[in-house]
């Protein structure tokens, strides 16, 4: 459908209300995740009566031992294998057969491995094999069953289309398409401006809803709107007349096509490692939390914590906790101005919270919260620079990292590359370490991450 917007310049940005939900409805994007909850419950709910079949068809009794103590030992692998055999993601509801086949996999997978347990044990019994054969095929055909339903749960609840579609429009003809949102840039009053965060922040917060974005623009404009769309976090194209020729362009050293945002199942992982962690880590972590924001107070007037807005996930501004670490008259709320080691604006108990990395500890609340994650790229203020230039002047790849949700720790920090950025070669090192994170993350790239941070604490370049 084609989405009228008014001119908005010198009047509040409006676009965002095209895609924003009417109150008490939710997004597609919440829908899905809905729809994917049911499945997991229904694929173990099949798994489970599997097991009570083959109760019954071999004991004659549903709830007999022999099926409730191996479904015990089933099902969480089952779940476990499943979630990493992609049998809940989004093409999991475009192509239920495939999800069908995953689900049907990971039973397979999860048997065996039950199986060859209890035989390391010495706990395989004579019946186990075929009662578990017998329950599989009974789960197998009960996963089908639960699949069909999970399918025409889910043509209900999100139409014929599981994902919400937007098409910009910037500057060429275009002919609407069915079902896809299209949103003219100039009417909207967005464009993709690198070296305007505030814009970006529009774009982000825009984008923040909608699961794929199509850009139709001139070919001077292809690798702008690329690098727009890869740091707003959002999968997307950028079509061109003379796509193939411009490709060519683009600066050897990070491809924008290479960077990907984390899927639903990524994020939801990598957020249940921030909450397993965060939360205990704040318990533990609060009387020295106390103890600090007594010592500011008592050295300098002015309030304990120093927030500022600075750009994160998906391009989007949000305030950022830290513990003040300069007296209350010279901070630097732009952040134009990096620390330096004999910085006289950095109090007492400043230098020493720097130092040793506690002046970072209240964006533990930030992770809590869910606008940082404990590992990513580190978030920068608005007027960072390097070389007198900042930082997205240097090189326009610098938005790529907002792909990722901005980290307390990351790939540059454990690499050494933190404190001030005097040279452009500053900015340009964690910038590499940075994208290589977000091309490259993993569950387990995080924990490796997190136990290396412990290393690099106390740095030398911490002032």
């Amino acid at each position: 459908m084609n989405a009228p917007v008014g001119s908005v310049q010198g009047k509040p940005f409006v676009a965002a209300a095209l895609l924003a939900p009417a109150p008490f409805t939710l997004t597609k994007r919440s829908r899905r995740l809905g729809i994917y909850a049911s499945m997991v419950m229904f694929d173990a709910g099949a798994v489970l009566l599997g097991f009570l079949a083959a109760n019954l068809l071999i004991l004659d009794n549903p709830l007999a031992s022999p099926g409730l103590k191996l479904a015990g030992l089933v099902l969480p692998v089952f779940s476990g294998i499943a979630l990493n055999n992609r049998a809940y993601v989004l093409d999991a509801l475009t192509d239920p057969v495939r999800g069908t086949m995953r689900a049907i996999m990971s039973l397979l997978a999860a048997s065996a491995l039950v199986l060859f347990m209890l035989y390391g044990l010495g706990l395989l019994r004579e019946h186990h094999p075929a009662f578990i054969a017998t329950a599989i095929g009974s789960g197998a055909l009960l996963l089908v069953f639960a699949r069909a339903i999970a399918d025409t749960v889910s043509r209900r609840v999100l139409d014929d289309n599981p994902v919400s579609e937007l098409m910009i429009v910037d500057g060429v003809p275009h002919v609407p398409s069915p079902g896809v949102i299209t949103l003219h840039a100039e009417e909207a009053g967005i464009q993709p401006d690198m070296g305007d965060p505030i814009m970006l922040d529009r774009l982000g917060h825009l984008l923040r809803a909608v699961d794929k974005v199509t850009v139709a623009c001139q070919p001077e404009r292809r690798h702008d709107w690329t690098l727009a769309l890869r740091g707003a976090a959002v999968a997307g194209e950028v079509r061109t007349d003379i796509d193939a020729m411009l490709r060519g362009n683009l600066r050897a050293a990070v491809n924008p096509d290479h960077i990907r945002p984390l899927s639903m199942v990524d994020l939801t992982l990598k957020r249940l490692l921030d909450l397993t962690i965060v939360i205990p880590a704040l318990l533990f972590a609060l009387p020295l939390l106390i103890l600090v924001a007594i010592a500011i107070k008592f050295e300098s007037s002015g309030p304990v914590l120093f927030v500022q807005q600075r750009l994160g996930h998906g391009n989007r501004l949000f305030r950022m906790y830290k513990f003040r670490s300069m007296r209350a008259d010279r901070g630097d709320a732009a952040g134009t101005t990096s620390a330096s080691r004999d910085d006289d604006r950095v109090t007492r108990v400043g230098r020493f919270i720097r130092a040793t990395s506690i002046d970072e500890l209240p964006q533990l609340f930030n992770v809590l919260i869910g606008n940082m994650s404990l590992v990513g790229p580190r978030p920068h203020a608005l007027g960072s620079t390097a070389s007198s230039k900042l930082f997205w002047d240097i090189d326009r790849n610098y938005w790529l990292r907002h792909a990722c949700m901005p980290g307390l720790t990351g790939l540059a920090q454990v690499r050494g590359f933190r404190g001030a950025t005097q040279h452009a070669s500053d900015l340009e090192n964690r910038l590499a370490a940075d994208l290589e994170y977000v091309r490259d993350w993993s569950l387990w790239l995080d924990i490796a991450i997190l136990f290396r941070t412990f290393g690099v604490v106390i740095h030398k370049n911490a002032f």
